[in-house]
């Protein structure tokens, strides 16, 4: 894929338009369920979220372990945000899949953002992790400036 929009803030439109989330901001700014269908913290540091059944664009099932795929690709970057590192989740984060719905991620001492960063963390399918991804063939690399 080449993208032509010189902005440096393009790949906001391409991901934010193409993409899921496990959640959303609503137009209040509360949050709201996306590709996760609820979550509840089962204590300060345990975040569990139930996933949607849904199918992407290119027919492939959503389930619990394409969360943690999306959620173990970010997690390799050093800064994967471009809108700062505010939006990373701790080294020491970790993601859990129950089961086909369900994922527990654990946040060691807490993390008060947690369900803002999810707004963050975009959930494409294998397909794009496998042919496309947000790695930059100029620097190989996708350290925050996709």
């Amino acid at each position: 894929m080449t993208v032509v929009d010189p902005s440096p803030v393009n790949w906001l439109s391409i991901t934010w338009n193409t993409m899921e989330e496990a959640n959303r901001v609503d137009h209040d700014g509360i949050g709201q369920p996306s590709l996760a269908e609820s979550w509840r913290w089962l204590d300060s540091e345990t975040l569990e979220l139930t996933m949607r059944q849904a199918v992407y664009q290119d027919g492939e099932p959503f389930n619990a372990g394409m969360f943690k795929l999306g959620f173990d690709k970010v997690q390799e970057w050093t800064n994967p945000h471009p809108p700062g590192a505010f939006l990373n989740f701790a080294r020491d984060v970790t993601c859990e899949v129950v089961d086909d719905r369900t994922v527990r991620m654990r946040f060691p001492g807490g993390d008060s953002a947690a369900l803002m960063k999810l707004r963050g963390m975009h959930l494409p399918s294998t397909r794009f992790w496998n042919e496309w991804g947000f790695v930059d063939p100029k620097t190989g690399s996708a350290e925050g400036h996709w």
